[in-house]
Protein backbone atom coordinates (compact mmCIF):
# COMPACT_ATOMS: atom_id res chain seq x y z
CA UNK A 1 0.00 0.00 0.00
CA UNK A 2 1.72 3.01 -1.07
CA UNK A 3 0.97 6.93 -0.19
CA UNK A 4 -0.68 9.32 -1.56
CA UNK A 5 0.86 12.42 -2.84
CA UNK A 6 -0.53 15.96 -2.08
CA UNK A 7 -1.71 15.75 -5.67
CA UNK A 8 -3.85 12.96 -5.11
CA UNK A 9 -4.71 14.18 -1.41
CA UNK A 10 -6.14 17.53 -3.10
CA UNK A 11 -8.28 15.26 -6.35
CA UNK A 12 -9.78 13.84 -3.95
CA UNK A 13 -10.98 16.54 -1.75
CA UNK A 14 -11.95 18.65 -4.84
CA UNK A 15 -14.18 15.24 -6.21
CA UNK A 16 -15.68 14.65 -2.73
CA UNK A 17 -16.51 18.11 -3.04
CA UNK A 18 -17.30 17.96 -6.53
CA UNK A 19 -19.64 15.33 -5.69
CA UNK A 20 -21.16 16.93 -2.33
CA UNK A 21 -22.04 20.36 -4.77
CA UNK A 22 -23.62 18.18 -6.83
CA UNK A 23 -25.88 16.73 -4.21
CA UNK A 24 -26.69 19.48 -2.70
CA UNK A 25 -27.70 21.07 -6.38
CA UNK A 26 -29.89 18.57 -6.85
CA UNK A 27 -31.51 18.78 -3.17
CA UNK A 28 -32.46 22.60 -3.71
CA UNK A 29 -34.04 21.49 -7.36
CA UNK A 30 -35.97 18.69 -6.06
CA UNK A 31 -40.08 19.36 -5.97
CA UNK A 32 -41.42 19.79 -2.86
CA UNK A 33 -42.65 16.86 -0.10
CA UNK A 34 -46.26 16.20 -0.87
CA UNK A 35 -46.70 15.05 2.65
CA UNK A 36 -50.04 16.08 4.37
CA UNK A 37 -48.00 18.41 6.66
CA UNK A 38 -45.83 19.90 3.75
CA UNK A 39 -49.43 21.33 1.91
CA UNK A 40 -51.28 22.13 4.75
CA UNK A 41 -51.61 26.16 6.07
CA UNK A 42 -49.80 26.80 9.62
CA UNK A 43 -51.66 26.89 12.57
CA UNK A 44 -54.33 23.79 10.75
CA UNK A 45 -57.35 23.66 12.81
CA UNK A 46 -57.23 26.52 15.04
CA UNK A 47 -58.05 29.91 15.14
CA UNK A 48 -54.96 32.05 13.86
CA UNK A 49 -55.60 29.06 10.54
CA UNK A 50 -54.86 31.59 7.68
CA UNK A 51 -58.04 29.60 5.80
CA UNK A 52 -61.20 30.13 6.86
CA UNK A 53 -62.45 26.87 5.77
CA UNK A 54 -59.94 24.79 7.51
CA UNK A 55 -60.04 26.99 10.98
CA UNK A 56 -62.41 24.17 12.80
CA UNK A 57 -61.49 20.62 13.14
CA UNK A 58 -63.90 18.04 11.19
CA UNK A 59 -63.65 15.89 14.78
CA UNK A 60 -64.69 19.34 16.89
CA UNK A 61 -68.18 19.09 16.71
CA UNK A 62 -68.07 15.66 18.29
CA UNK A 63 -65.79 16.76 20.66
CA UNK A 64 -67.73 19.25 21.72
CA UNK A 65 -70.76 17.21 21.86
CA UNK A 66 -68.38 14.45 24.19
CA UNK A 67 -67.49 17.54 26.41
CA UNK A 68 -70.75 18.55 26.49
CA UNK A 69 -72.12 15.10 27.72
CA UNK A 70 -68.71 15.26 30.12
CA UNK A 71 -70.51 17.80 32.13
CA UNK A 72 -73.94 17.08 31.97
CA UNK A 73 -73.04 13.48 33.73
CA UNK A 74 -71.16 15.77 36.77
CA UNK A 75 -74.16 18.42 37.24
CA UNK A 76 -76.15 15.55 37.62
CA UNK A 77 -74.02 14.31 40.53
Amino acid sequence: MSRKTSKEYREDKARREKALQAEIAMAIKAPPHKTGSAKDPPYLFTCLCPDPNRRESKYAPMLRIHKSMLHEKNRRK
